[in-house]
């Protein structure tokens, strides 16, 4: 059953009406100024992590950051920006995901939390940039000092610290990578620029344009030669001699490798090592570092945990990059209790043949082999002869190499010899070292498990809020002095924004 709705005459006269005049609406004017009256301590709320930022910034000792202002009172010139202030725009910058001094001092202009710090003043970029770059020791020593205020506040107590590193792009793009000749026909035009230009001197000319001709000719040259430097430095870690005339660096960036990453890219970077504090998950210690690998990263860490509160802590734990014979004696000689995760040689093994391209039944297992004669023999029954012991992270090996005829002539090669190599290598283990036998029986027990289950909430926590919560993937400074400074910064943030956190638990209330 349909409803039928009776006609309504009446309404849709005055509907028509309506239509033919158009509706009444207000207008908006975006080409009107408005002047309107700001009180700058509203524009942010009293719980505003800003006000938490400076009222810390006011419980530092920054007097190290007063020394270089050479502003005096009652001498002319005009008045610096309060380091403090420089400091609190940072680290809130910072917090916020803003790492850009130019977009620092663009967001000033009506961020609430940059107008109320600065009290509506504007701070030019040049003055926030050279701020963050050029206080490298001054920043170290603030870092130790609120490490020291959070430690006297209970946030800190070193009963366990969880160690790990993470890769940072640097700014240098994989393109700017060159061997020895490239770098070589590159320095000679630097040295030409340079001549070119001290022949020119007294010619009349622009003299600020002529001033930055010289100062970039003096940065490619000194490029130049840190390049150089750093090349020699590379070519030093490769044992082949094929491997170093391969050896490049970049021209941009000499003190950048080329490092993997989680996702399996290759790109420029640096290793950030971070010492992060289990109790309430503060970083404790911060190093930047040119190597790749983690192996020989934990005693240095370390050391700069003693050097910052005059002590070791009681428990250190780390994931395998760290776990190494190397790694033990270094925390048994500190006196450091230390866990990790301790792969089998057998799982190092079968990495290492799946890399290789060698088939899983031709494992070092596979081959017989007679300790007293010092002799393997391989599953196709021909012998490999001795040719050595070698050392691998702290356990002693016995090496045998195949014949080349031999290998040649099997039909098993493709299988068993790794890319590219005619002959089969095979390292065969004598006895596990004692000290790693014991550490791997420790790492068996319950007590030991449950430590290493912290590691990741920990120092994974850390990591994952340096990159996603203040967006340090990719370093905006050049240099391993330089990327130093700006991983201290965002430690500092980090850090700063631990305390915010925890001042507003019970636990702060009730202190």
């Amino acid at each position: 059953m349909l409803l039928e709705i009776p006609e309504q005459p009446e309404l849709r006269r005055r509907a028509t009406e309506s239509s033919d005049r158009g509706p009444k609406l207000k207008p908006i004017d975006r080409e009107q100024g408005l002047l309107r009256p700001v009180i700058v301590d509203e524009l942010v709320g009293p719980d505003h992590k800003v006000r938490a930022i400076w009222d810390l910034t006011g419980e530092l000792d920054l007097q190290v950051f007063y020394g270089g202002i050479r502003s005096r009172e009652g001498h002319a010139g005009s008045s610096a920006w309060n380091p403090r202030l420089l400091l609190s725009i940072w680290l809130y910058s910072y917090s916020e995901q803003v790492s850009s001094a130019r977009e620092i001092a663009r967001l000033m202009e009506y961020e609430p939390g940059l107008l109320w710090l600065s009290g509506l003043g504007e701070v030019n970029y040049h003055t926030l940039a050279d701020f963050r770059s050029q206080h490298e020791s001054e920043l170290k020593a603030l870092l130790a000092e609120l490490l020291g205020l959070l430690s006297t506040n209970g946030m800190v107590s070193l009963e366990l610290v969880a160690h790990d590193g993470t890769k940072v792009r640097a700014q240098a793009g994989a393109d700017t990578f060159r061997r020895q000749r490239k770098l070589e026909e590159e320095t000679a035009k630097a040295e030409a620029m340079m001549e070119a230009i001290e022949r020119e001197e007294g010619v009349p000319g622009n003299g600020r344009r002529e001033a930055a001709r010289q100062r970039a000719a003096d940065e490619r040259q000194q490029r130049m030669k840190t390049a150089a430097e750093q090349l020699r430095k590379v070519r030093e870690t490769k044992s082949r001699q094929a491997d170093q005339e391969k050896a490049r660096v970049s021209l941009t960036e000499p003190e950048a490798r080329v490092m993997k990453h989680g996702d399996g890219g290759l790109a420029p970077s640096y290793n950030v090592q971070l010492s992060t504090d289990a109790a309430n998950q503060v970083i404790v210690g911060v190093q930047v570092t040119q190597c790749a690998s983690d192996s020989g990263s934990l005693a240095p860490a370390m050391d700069q945990l003693h050097e910052t509160f005059a002590r070791y802590p009681d428990r250190v734990v780390a994931d395998g990059g760290f776990t190494n014979h190397g790694a033990m004696v270094a925390m048994r000689q500190r006196e450091v209790d230390f866990y990790g995760s301790l792969s089998t040689i057998e799982a190092r093994q079968a990495a290492a043949m799946k890399a290789a391209g060698i088939d899983p039944a031709f494992k070092p297992a596979a081959f017989q082999h007679d300790r007293e004669q010092r002799s393997l023999q391989c599953p196709a029954g021909r012998m490999l002869a001795y040719v050595g012991q070698s050392v691998k992270r702290g356990e002693r090996y016995h090496q045998f190499r195949a014949q080349p005829e031999d290998c040649g002539h099997c039909a098993h090669q493709n299988r068993c010899c790794p890319r590219g190599q005619p002959v089969r290598l095979v390292s065969i283990r004598l006895v596990e070292n004692a000290e790693v036998a014991a550490f791997r029986a420790k790492m068996e027990t319950t007590e030991a498990k449950d430590v290493y289950k912290k590691r990741g909430p920990t120092a994974e926590f850390a990591n994952c809020w340096i990159k996603e919560k203040i967006g340090l993937r990719k370093f905006r400074l050049r240099g391993l002095a330089k990327v130093t400074i700006e991983a201290i910064w965002a430690v500092l943030t980090y850090d700063v924004m631990r305390w915010v956190a925890w001042r507003k638990s019970p636990i702060a209330a009730a202190a």
